[in-house]
């Protein structure tokens, strides 16, 4: 007995029926539990979960790069935009005049 009528053969069809399953089983469910995780994101920040990954990741990039300098003539200083302080060590050590160093 023929349930559909296919130009298939009959391992493509199986092959057909096995992927539909895993996508019903496995996928929807999957997207199902993100879009909850989501919603509840979003309803407890006030604010998407890629929003906030993106707000992050602007934060963590250097403060200067040449993008900054090419989009307009106005440049704040890294300390205009978060509390960090950026300095340079020059010399650990302190010597004298006989060239002992000092501890």
């Amino acid at each position: 007995m023929q349930i559909f009528r296919t130009n298939l053969t009959p391992g493509m069809t199986v092959l057909l029926v096995v992927l539909a399953i895993l996508f019903s089983l496995v996928i929807v469910p999957i997207l199902l539990i993100a879009g909850f995780c989501w919603l509840v994101c979003n309803a407890i920040t006030g604010s998407s979960p890629l929003e906030l990954y993106l707000r992050r990741k602007a934060h963590r990039r250097p403060p200067f790069t040449q993008d900054d300098f090419e989009q307009d003539e106005v440049h704040e200083t890294a300390a205009s935009n978060d509390d960090t302080i950026e300095c340079e060590v020059i010399s650990a050590r302190t010597f004298d005049e006989n060239g002992q160093e000092i501890r």
